[in-house]
């Protein structure tokens, strides 16, 4: 009796702790070395801020399985990156670094906190960040991509009544020899109308395994983990990822300009 007793225990205690688990397998987490700040993020969460695709023929990214898949210099990561959070308890934010929206408190997070700790290391100038806050300021509602028309198209007649039809939505792509830095319309899930979304893509030959080293052509092992590195060699591209936001809608480029404010106004 109370051996079932104790074996009940453990098994509510086990399925207390697996979610947690999952919950840290699925967070993008962000450390600093003494020359590159570190983003780990999981490979196998197909379902999460972070996709592996493969680069077709033709030059478009579709989904792969990663565990299904030998990932290799075909393939690349596509990371939802993001830069603000209400959790300044998240270990990808910076509390430091806060400002209002609509009345809510929001905490650097993420891109923030990957441009914060670059400056803190040296690898980006506070005159990189004053350069891009003007940059961010010069640009007008007509250049941001939310405000790009969503084209539909009919075309021809499918058959049996329907007619199939076309939608174009504007997409804006940078390519640097470090990874390429997209900004796609979606439509929003809680609301009428699109939203910029950016997405940063870092090729597999960019990709890092836990120990540091390049991560070698192999399938994806389950939940595995891997890293990427932003060091002085690929600040330019990071640069890149905030002025997409800059450009992506008048909201982000507001906020992207609060952050980098109290980036340069934050002791560090």
């Amino acid at each position: 009796m109370r051996a079932a007793f104790l074996l009940i225990l453990f098994c509510l205690g086990a399925s207390q702790i697996a979610p947690a688990t999952d919950a840290n397998y699925k967070q993008v987490t962000i450390t600093s070395g003494t020359n590159y700040v570190r983003v780990r993020l999981p490979l196998t969460d197909v379902t999460g801020k972070v996709r592996v695709k493969e680069i077709t023929a033709a030059g478009f990214g579709i989904p792969v399985a990663p565990s299904k898949t030998a990932l290799g210099e075909k393939n690349y990561l596509e990371w939802q990156i993001g830069y603000d959070t209400s959790n300044p308890e998240s270990p990808s934010a910076v509390p430091q670094i806060k400002f209002t929206r609509k009345g809510e408190t929001k905490y650097g997070h993420e891109l923030a906190k990957i441009v914060f700790e670059c400056v803190r290391l040296g690898l980006l100038t506070t005159n990189d960040l004053i350069h891009e806050l003007a940059s961010l300021k010069q640009i007008t509602a007509a250049d941001f991509e939310e405000s790009r028309p969503v084209q539909i198209e009919a075309t021809t007649n499918a058959g049996n009544g329907f007619q199939s039809s076309v939608e174009r939505l504007p997409q804006f792509t940078k390519t640097t020899p470090h990874g390429s830095v997209q900004i796609q319309l979606k439509q929003k899930q809680r609301a009428v109308g699109y939203q910029a979304m950016v997405y940063v893509c870092i090729p597999m030959t960019e990709i890092l395994s836990l120990d540091g080293t390049p991560r070698q052509s192999a399938k994806a092992k389950s939940k595995e983990t891997v890293l990427y590195d932003f060091n002085r060699a690929n600040t330019p591209f990071l640069l890149d990822i905030v002025h997409a936001f800059g450009i992506a809608s008048q909201q982000h480029n507001e906020d992207i300009q609060k952050i980098l404010a109290g980036i340069l106004e934050s002791p560090r």
